[in-house]
């Protein structure tokens, strides 16, 4: 079982009696905001006041259109309060002789810039009309991760992963239609597939099935189910993946994770909890497809208790003119003992503070079709499949400072 080990970067200003995963005292969850019609102009005497914070994270930033090698350096994201797309933002790191610029890159509209970065002390800033806004500043070290998995070779690692056990019901999940089997996912290229198919032992019969009052019918089928239930378990730290999720409608793909032995305790989330670290239920043909994260647990009767949604700004990642299926990103969790902090390469989008387990839990790829959505699935994309380049696990936390400023003269 991990449990937290001392943080792999420290913050400058961080308050260590806090607790800290957590953040510095000083720090303020970035939520993606609008960018404002000022930007960051004005003189010394009608300055745009502006929150810019850098916060050290394991390397959780890797958009990328083709499975890649996961790095060890820090992933360092700066960002900034209004938003300001297009602003040119510095990253310095601090020498003997001072304040060193290691790196530059463009603010995005999420208000965010992204380094990957080596040992050392850093701050970020941005400069408009003269006045230059400068966050607090990170010590980064190199993180090394816990558990990992690239999916090298042509077989899933039997030592770690098992395919779970998951026959058809029409009762908990529901899919009545669907079982888990082998067959439907492989691994190659360096990443593990996570497709459905049909039911190769079931002769092509129909299967009947009720949703939300609907009664349809559908092929019997095989879904991607594998977990670390018998192998790996995690309690605390930093989770993460990088996927390329399907295209296809009426499937999902999901990275999540279960308590041991798959039990819950009525009405005590902090017993075990499903935390759902990403899913993905494909192209809806509006173009706004998002991201989903939530986490659930069960009161007596096996009455859900969930927190979470679709996030509409997680879309602010994407590659210009690119979908989620084009490319991969990184979906993580941070999970403390007081909150779950969700990201996507980096960029925070979702906080819960509420249902946080203090259990040891295992982790779950998956790509699944459930009664609510087979209605949406249509033969022509059973060959559809979702992309798992990698998995980590750090046992450990981040560490964000921020500074509120109204800026200061450009040197």
């Amino acid at each position: 079982m991990l449990t937290l080990l001392p943080l792999a970067a420290t913050a400058a200003d961080a308050n260590p009696s806090t607790g800290v995963s957590q953040v510095a005292a000083k720090a303020q969850a970035h939520k993606p905001g609008k960018a404002t019609n000022k930007g960051r102009k004005g003189t010394r005497a009608a300055k745009v006041k502006v929150t810019a914070t850098l916060a050290a994270l394991p390397p959780i930033v890797q958009p990328g259109t083709s499975p890649a090698d996961p790095s060890n350096q820090a992933s360092l994201v700066a960002t900034f309060s209004p938003v300001a797309p297009g602003q040119r933002v510095t990253l310095e790191r601090r020498t003997a002789r001072g304040w060193k610029l290691v790196d530059t890159a463009t603010e995005d509209a999420w208000g965010t810039a992204t380094f990957a970065a080596g040992p050392g002390r850093y701050r970020a800033a941005t400069t408009a009309s003269g006045l230059t806004w400068t966050s607090g500043t990170v010590t980064a070290n190199r993180w090394t991760p816990e558990f990992e998995d690239t999916f090298s070779g042509t077989a899933l690692d039997a030592t770690v992963w098992n395919d779970q056990k998951r026959e058809r019901e029409s009762v908990y999940a529901p899919r009545t239609c669907a079982r888990v089997d082998p067959s439907a996912r492989s691994v190659g290229g360096g990443v593990l597939r996570l497709g459905i198919g049909v039911d190769p032992t079931m002769g092509g019969a129909t299967c009947s099935y009720t949703s939300n009052g609907t009664a349809g019918t559908q092929q019997y089928l095989v879904n991607s189910q594998v977990s670390t239930e018998n192998t790996r378990f995690f309690q605390h730290g930093i989770v993460a993946a990088r996927i390329k999720p399907q295209r296809a409608k009426g499937m999902h793909t999901g990275f999540w994770m279960l308590p041991a032995g798959t039990t819950y305790t009525d009405g005590v989330p902090s017993a075990g909890t499903e935390i759902d670290i990403m899913e993905f239920f494909g192209e809806n043909g509006r173009g706004n497809e998002a991201v989903g994260a939530h986490v659930h647990y069960y009161e007596a009767g096996w009455e859900k208790v969930s927190h979470g949604d679709l996030f509409p700004a997680t879309r602010q990642v994407l590659g210009k003119n690119r979908s989620w299926w084009d490319e991969f990103h990184v979906f993580s969790v941070e999970w403390t003992p007081t909150a779950y902090i969700f990201r996507v390469d980096g960029r925070e989008y979702y906080r819960e503070t509420a249902a946080v387990s203090q259990a040891a839990q295992y982790l779950v790829l998956s790509n699944l079709t459930s009664d609510y959505e087979l209605a949406n699935l249509t033969s022509d994309e059973l060959g559809d499949a979702a992309q798992v380049d990698w998995v980590r696990v750090y046992d450990a936390t981040s560490i964000q400072s921020a500074r509120v400023t109204r800026g200061r003269k450009a040197a």
